[in-house]
């Protein structure tokens, strides 16, 4: 176990720790900017990552007509369907578990970064000199930037939301649960297994009020990597499959189906017909259907065409 923690400080918290610093020296010693740039650094770094999400995804989202197809044909079988489920995943080369790699690339980067923000910010003089000793000798300009200022637009980035109670602090924390829901919402495929469709909707909700929850008492850095990684996450989905998809995942505006588009300029939009709206009923020899004003008019009318066709 010490080697896998020497590992993981040597690998993961030392350069991050590095990372962060050196952005903050290059951007005029703010480290809510030095944060905002490290997201954006990890979030194009893992973008072949997400774009392999994204086209997992849509590939789920064409196999649904045939897995529901499957859920009918087996339904009293599940081995069998769990088998040709399989085959049918193999056949057009999609993977379940496509869809995790970037969630399991980024929790590494999450955890690791709540280390280098309490390595970035200490609060004793003993944890100062810690920090001194985790920073890289080959970069000596760092050296001239301890201790670190911690504000960021009013908000202490070292504490707690649940602790600083600034207006940003937690709005920041209400706008972490809510992106990650949109973010959810916008790449979650519907499965035809009602009972997934249920498991689907309970996760839905469960993570984004959890990691809205855990937001209190996080530092207030990370929360604010956390955001501004799901926003860019949304924003790139928004960008490969239209902003239909992103209207349809925000909380309280989205709808399960959307409006169907308007007809094209110069096409004739269909309209149901209701009856007595007051329009004639027109049949396709030409005549009013209405009989004028004479009574039982439909009936005058054919009665001479069918004494026609006897007498022939």
């Amino acid at each position: 176990m010490e080697f896998l923690g020497l590992l993981w400080d040597e690998a993961v918290t030392k350069p991050m720790t590095n990372g962060l610093m050196l952005l903050y020296f290059l951007l005029f010693s703010n480290l809510g900017l030095a944060i905002i740039s490290f997201t954006l650094l990890v979030r194009g770094a893992t973008y072949p990552l997400v774009m392999r999400q994204i086209r997992q995804t849509r590939k789920m989202q064409e196999l649904q007509p045939r897995m529901r197809e499957l859920q009918e044909r087996y339904k009293d079988d599940p081995q069998k369907r769990g088998q040709e489920v399989m085959r049918l995943y193999r056949e057009m080369g999609v993977s379940p578990v496509g869809c995790l790699g970037p969630l399991v690339i980024q929790m590494p980067i999450f955890i690791g970064l709540f280390w280098a923000i309490n390595n970035v910010l200490p609060f004793t003089p003993e944890n100062l000199a810690g920090l001194a000793e985790r920073l890289y000798g080959w970069l000596p300009m760092l050296d001239g930037v301890v201790p670190v200022g911690r504000e960021f637009l009013g908000m202490d980035l070292a504490i707690e939301p649940a602790r600083d109670r600034t207006p940003l602090g937690l709005s920041l924390v209400a706008l972490s649960g809510v992106t990650m829901y949109v973010q959810q919402k916008m790449t979650q495929v519907r499965s035809a297994d009602p009972a997934q469709q249920s498991t689907q909707r309970m996760m839905l909700f469960m993570f984004p009020v959890m990691f809205g929850m855990f937001s209190l008492f996080f530092p207030g850095g990370l929360v604010v990597y956390w955001v501004i990684s799901n926003l860019v996450g949304i924003t790139i989905q928004t960008f490969v499959t239209g902003k239909r998809s992103l209207l349809a995942a925000i909380p309280f505006v989205g709808r399960e189906e959307l409006p169907e588009p308007t007809p094209a300029r110069g096409a004739a939009a269909p309209r149901p017909k209701e009856p007595g709206d007051g329009e004639p009923e027109h049949r396709e020899d030409g005549e009013d259907g209405g009989g004028g004003d004479r009574p039982g008019g439909h009936g005058a009318r054919r009665r001479p065409r069918r004494n026609r066709r006897r007498r022939r």
